[in-house]
């Protein structure tokens, strides 16, 4: 089984209720940068706690989530259904495995979210508006060697 196909079925099973289209892997903003400065004095950061992402998200009114959390998952993977956009929480950086420990995150509703994409060297930016709420979440992406990123922002930024 490839790694896509695994992947995918390992959030369909999470997502039972939907029918997932595809999934990518993505960053919270900033994780990469801060990984290559970390893996530069000789430590990595993340972690495996998401207790903290439960506790922000319910309070959160607007703004930009994830903001002011410290102890987020080093990838959150977007999984696209034909109405809606999950962000799970994964505690594994590497594109093969790790498929075992999934978290839900939040959910968006893709009447009401906006996609917006820049490149930025070897990264995509991708920020997610919630345009009901008010509330967006900012993600990257590596442009090479990424899991499923192309189609996910194909499919995030056609409009049926």
């Amino acid at each position: 089984m490839s790694r896509e196909q695994s992947a995918h079925d390992a959030v369909q099973a999470l997502i039972p209720e939907d029918t997932i289209l595809d999934v990518a892997l993505t960053y919270p903003r900033g994780y990469t940068k801060t990984q290559a400065l970390g893996m530069s004095v000789g430590g990595l950061i993340g972690g495996d706690d998401f207790a903290s992402v439960g506790l922000a998200l319910g309070s959160v009114v607007g703004g930009k989530l994830f903001a002011n959390l410290t102890n987020l998952p080093p990838t959150i993977v977007l999984a696209v259904s034909d109405t809606a956009v999950y962000t799970i929480g994964r505690n594994k950086m590497g594109l093969a495995g790790g498929w075992d420990k999934l978290t839900k995150m939040v959910k968006f509703d893709r009447s009401t979210l906006q996609t917006d994409v820049r490149q930025r060297a070897v990264l995509l930016e991708i920020t997610l508006h919630d345009t009901e709420h008010a509330v967006s979440l900012e993600l990257e992406a590596k442009r090479l060697g990424n899991l499923g990123i192309k189609a996910i922002i194909e499919l995030l930024t056609s409009r049926k």
